[in-house]
Parts: structure tokens; sequence; C-alpha cells
């Protein structure tokens, strides 16, 4: 992507309402306090010591020359080199946020996106495809603008696997951005006339934004989808892999951070492996108190679908552990337990058609239970 420089910064900005902005702002600004006090204290925890010394021994002699490398030698690592990747890690997520809404620009030569480090103009030879998800209960809409613009960045990419299009570089914004039906239009004809092939994809479903805006008429849909033999298996496979890479990605943040058992995310990949086996065991099983004709197979499609807004989950708590805060990762955690639970108990509701989800409330605490299991394997 190219950077506009000086004169050529755009000055008509396509930006989000106040509330989406200063939530932005304020993400960022959280995570960069929080992250910079505990550089602080990283550093006075090291450099106490050492200071005592110098104010208690003459240290520009021999012995107190000696007693002063004795106890630099003795001041652990580890807290001073984790408060470091931290910051590193901080930075990273800060990038993701701003790259998860863009305000953006419009430019003779491109679409100009601002990102932390300053305005990327995205060329519009570079546009291959746009998708487009429509919310008919809201009247929304999320575009997704994919493209080759973007080789090194891995944040454009994340930004398109979160929202389900694949790997390729992407740059999402909402309806409710500023100007909307404006920029569709502009976006149309200029994408159109320098990539006559491009690809406008106003049917794309994304399961992920789907189910966190309308979880309800998504899992029927996806329900019915399965009946149908429309869903395939790699689909449902993706989305519980995506479970456990982003648990997964969790604990190494631990364990680069802190330290933790080498095994552990060898045994979070295999208790996700056991909970899909167990998830679509418990689907099945229900055939026989309900009147529906439900299939193994058709159960382990199913099951994966109300467990993506955990896999979603895992970049906020991989944000707070980066900054130094698991509590609360934790706590994230247990939130996207519940999430996922209520969105099984609907999906349940959807395929036994039952009036209510009191039925499901047994088969809920033991999923409920087995997800605190997987949890607590990354926290403990």
């Amino acid at each position: 992507m190219a950077k506009p420089q000086g004169e050529d910064l755009p000055t008509y900005i396509l930006s989000y309402p106040r509330r989406i902005r200063w939530s932005r702002s304020g993400a960022v600004l959280a995570l960069v306090v929080v992250v910079l006090v505990r550089w602080v204290l990283a550093w006075i925890g090291f450099l106490r010591p050492v200071l005592e010394v110098m104010g208690s021994t003459a240290w520009g002699t021999s012995e107190g020359s000696r007693l002063l490398a004795d106890t630099l030698a003795a001041q652990p690592l580890r807290p001073l080199l984790s408060a470091h990747l931290s910051l590193l890690f901080v930075a990273g997520a800060i990038a993701f946020l701003y790259a998860l809404l863009p305000d953006l620009a419009l430019t003779d030569e491109g679409m100009a996106a601002r990102t932390v480090f300053g305005w990327r103009v995205i060329p519009w030879a570079t546009i291959t495809v746009v998708r487009i998800v429509s919310f008919a209960e809201q009247d929304r809409h999320l575009v997704l603008v994919q493209g080759t613009w973007a080789r090194w960045s891995p944040w454009p990419r994340l930004v398109s696997v979160c929202l389900g299009a694949g790997f390729a570089p992407g740059v999402p914004f909402t309806s409710a951005i500023r100007d909307f039906e404006p920029l569709m239009l502009r976006l149309y004809r200029e994408v159109k006339q320098a990539v006559p092939e491009a690809l406008f994809d106003d049917e794309f479903l994304s399961p992920s934004a789907l189910l966190v805006v309308e979880p309800g008429p998504t899992l029927a849909s996806l329900a019915d989808q399965a009946r149908r033999e429309g869903w395939p298996l790699t689909v449902s496979a993706q989305a519980m892999g995506t479970v456990a890479a982003g648990l997964i990605l969790v604990q190494l943040l631990i364990w680069i951070l802190q330290g933790d058992a080498w095994w552990k995310p060898l045994a979070i990949a295999a208790l996700c492996g056991i909970e899909w086996l167990i998830g679509a065991l418990y689907l099945y099983a229900l055939t026989e108190f309900y009147p529906a004709l439900i299939e193994f197979g058709e159960a382990a499609l199913l099951y994966p679908v109300p467990q993506i807004p955990r896999a979603l989950l895992a970049l906020p708590m991989a944000m707070l552990v980066a900054a130094g805060l698991p509590f609360l990762a934790a706590m994230v955690g247990l939130a996207g337990v519940v999430w996922a639970v209520i969105l099984t108990a609907l999906l349940v509701q959807e395929i036994y058609s039952l009036k209510s989800i009191l039925p499901t409330l047994f088969g809920g605490t033991l999923q409920a239970l087995f997800q605190f299991l997987v949890l607590a394997a990354v926290f403990a």
C-alpha cells in the first residue's frame, strides 16, 4: 500500500459515529496504559536491589563493584523480558484494532484506510473482490474489500479470517460509517473501471458476523443447510479448529510471558477434539427424547457452529494476556463459554422445534462444565 505524504493526506474522512470511535480509542488507551505501567513496574523491581546496594556500599571500590555485579546477576530476567515482549504484543493488538474498523477516505488512486501507522492507499487495481453481508432484521450491512495490496502485514489477513473470508487481505467497514451509500457507489464504479473482472458478492455469508448480530435466524438457516447436505464438513472442521487455535494462541502467550507446561497446547487441541465428539453425540442422543430425525453426521456438522463466538473472543483474550491481565482474559473466556452454551441451546430448540430452551438446561450444564475444563487447562 502506498502512503500519502503531506498535502496528499485525506481531507474528507469517512469516519464512524462517536461511540464507535471512542470505544476504539478507549480500548487502545487502556492497553497502552496497562502495558506501560507493567513495564515501569518491571524495571523498578529489577533496579530496586541495585539501587539499595549502591546506596549502602561504596560501590566504586572493588568490593562494592563485586557486590553490585552479584546483585545484578541474581536478578531474575523473566519479568523484565516479559514486560518488553508485552510492549511488542500490545503494539500488534493495537494495529489489529485499527485494521478491524478503520476510518476511510477516497482518492483518485484508490481507497485510503487509516491504520495505526497512518494513512495507507489501497490502489483500485489491487481490489479483487468486495463481499457484502446483509443483516435482514436490522437493515445493516458489513462490507469486506479484499485484494492483493498487503504482502507482509498479518492484520488485514486476520480480519478476513475472522469473517470467514479466507486469507486474502481485507478492509472491513459497516453501514454505520459516514456516507455509506455514496461510498459504495464510488467503490463499485472505480473498481469496475480498474478491474472489470472484480467480483461483487452481495450474498456473502459470514457465519461469525451473522451469529453475533442475528443468532436465531442464522442458526435456523444453518440447521436447514445441514439437513439438505448444504453445509460441508470442512467448514465445521475449520470452525472447531479455530476454537482450538484461539485457545492455543492465548496459552502460548501465557507460556511466553509467564512460563508454563510445554504440553498444554497438545492437551487443549485434544480436549477440543473430544468436545466436538461429545457435542455431536449430545445433539444426536436427543432424538431419543424429542420427535425429530437427525443423523450423527448432521449433529457433527452443526455442533461447531455455535462455538464460533468462542473463537472470536480469543482475540480480546489474547490482547488482555499480552497486556498482563490474565484474570480479565479468563473472565472474557467465561463469557465466551456462556455465549456458546446459549447458542447451542438455541440450536437444539431450532432442530427439535421446542417451545423453550428449558429442556436443554441439563445438556447445557454438562457442556458448560466441559468448556470450563478446557478454559482451566489454558489458565491454570
